[in-house]
C-alpha cells in the first residue's frame, strides 16, 4: 500500500511540475528578452553632471565650526559612564559566580548524600538475602 502511495504522490510531482514548466512557458514566449548589451539606453551619462560642478563657484560652500571642547568633553562622560557599567557588570557577575558556587555545592551534597543512601540501601538489601 505505501509503495502504491509513494509512487501515486510521485506522479502527481512530476505532473505538477510539468504543468508549471508548461504554464510558465505560455505566459513567457511572446515576451522579447533581448540579451544584447549593446543598447545603453538604461545606463546614464554623468559625464555632463562633472563638467556642471566644476563650474560652482567653492565661495559658496558653507562651513560648520567644530567646537572640540564640547567633543571631548563628551568623550569623557561617555568614558566615565562606560567605565561606570563596566564596575557594575563586573559587580554583578562575582555575585553571580557566588551564587552558582554556593548552588553547586549545595547539589554536589545532597547528591553525595544521595549516594550514600543508595549504596547503603544496596548493602542492606544484600546482608539480608
Amino acid at each position: 500500500m505505501a509503495k502504491k502511495f509513494s509512487r501515486f504522490l510521485m506522479f502527481t510531482a512530476f505532473a505538477g511540475a510539468a504543468a508549471a514548466g508548461v504554464y510558465y512557458y505560455l505566459q513567457n514566449k511572446n515576451s522579447s528578452y533581448s540579451d544584447d548589451m549593446d543598447d545603453d539606453d538604461d545606463y546614464d551619462d554623468f559625464s555632463d553632471d562633472l563638467d556642471d560642478d566644476m563650474e560652482d563657484d567653492d565661495s559658496t560652500r558653507n562651513y560648520v565650526a567644530l567646537n572640540l571642547e564640547k567633543a571631548e568633553e563628551a568623550a569623557k562622560e561617555a568614558a566615565q559612564t562606560a567605565a561606570d557599567a563596566v564596575g557594575e557588570a563586573a559587580t554583578q557577575a562575582k555575585d553571580a559566580v557566588e551564587t552558582a558556587k554556593e548552588a553547586a555545592k549545595d547539589i554536589a551534597e545532597t547528591t553525595e548524600s544521595k549516594i550514600e543512601e543508595f549504596f547503603d540501601d544496596d548493602d542492606q538489601a544484600d546482608s539480608s538475602n
